[in-house]
């Protein structure tokens, strides 16, 4: 198989350890007092920490916390005369682009229809979510306010001009566009990926492929030794499962393959620090061309 896929890591990794900008707004500072044309802050502005934030979004705190999580800022915008419904802005600071991104994808979808603002959003509506360098924006409906795309774009278009500069899409994206990308569907997390504790942190995505809709996987091992161990990780919770699964010991990697309880068709290939894989697949050697295609397109 082609390792063309560590290059492309590799340059990821270069790019991970660039330094944020050193010199960033306290993020209350970065709520406009004017959101769009005719809407006002109203009150104060609330702010959170990692201590704190649960008393703000119970339920769904712990869900930003693997993601770096600093800081939010929350405020309500009213026009003139109307203090029965209005806008609310939420900004969250995370710990960098991509985990930005990756607390993001937790809400988007593909059937959801794109916002041009910051490097991705979307909006429906009651609401607009976009990300732009390590912050997450949320703009939603409160009270009886019902309204159009519009209204969102333009609060929305307010709180990015205070935002630090940056349309650009986490680099990481690239390495989990297999063959068969479905777009709007890669996702990041930072930990527990698929659902299983050992396999760590890593990326996916939906493919198509020979017309059944599968998900892509990338293990972000860290390094070749951490691969080998996830994969030995991987093995005994099958065998404990008493699924079957085989691996193989070779070059470039490890290659294991399997009827996963969970996810059908399983195929992971090692390459490097990575692993690339496919799950959801009526049979295990059904990922196979798509694995080989995968590693010399990137």
């Amino acid at each position: 198989m082609k390792g063309s896929i560590l290059f492309a890591a590799a340059v990821v990794l270069l790019l991970a350890d660039v330094p944020l900008r050193a010199q960033e707004k306290a993020v209350d500072a970065l709520l406009p007092a004017t959101c769009g044309e005719t809407w006002r802050m109203e009150g104060p502005v609330s702010t959170y920490s990692r201590e704190n934030l649960y008393k703000y979004i119970d339920g769904e705190a712990e869900l930003y916390m693997p993601y770096g999580f600093e800081k939010a800022a929350t405020a309500l915008y009213a026009q003139p005369g109307n203090k029965e419904s209005g806008l609310v802005v939420n900004i969250f600071k995370m710990g960098s682009l991509l985990d930005a991104f990756g607390i993001y994808s937790n809400y988007r979808s593909p059937t959801l229809q794109l916002a041009s603002v910051g490097a991705e959003g979307f909006v429906d509506e009651s609401q607009l979510m976009f990300f732009q360098d390590r912050y997450f924006v949320q703009v939603e409906t409160s009270g009886t306010l019902t309204r159009e795309a519009p209204v969102f774009l333009a609060c929305a278009a307010s709180v990015a001009k205070n935002l630090p500069d940056g349309t650009s899409r986490p680099p990481e994206l690239a390495l989990v566009h297999p063959p068969g990308f479905v777009p709007e569907t890669e996702r990041y997390f930072p930990e527990g990926l698929l659902g299983y504790g050992f396999l760590g942190r890593g990326m996916t995505s939906e493919i198509m492929l020979k017309g059944d809709r599968v998900k892509a996987v990338l293990v972000m091992g860290g390094s070749e030794e951490g691969v080998t161990k996830i994969f030995d990780a991987y093995a005994k919770y099958l065998n404990e499962s008493k699924a079957p699964f085989q691996i193989t010991r070779q070059s470039p990697g490890n290659n294991l393959q399997a009827i996963d309880p969970l996810f059908k068709g399983v195929v992971f290939q090692q390459s490097g620090n990575y692993a690339i894989g496919l799950t959801g697949l009526r049979a295990p050697h059904d990922g196979d061309q798509c694995i080989e295609e995968w590693l010399g397109h990137n």
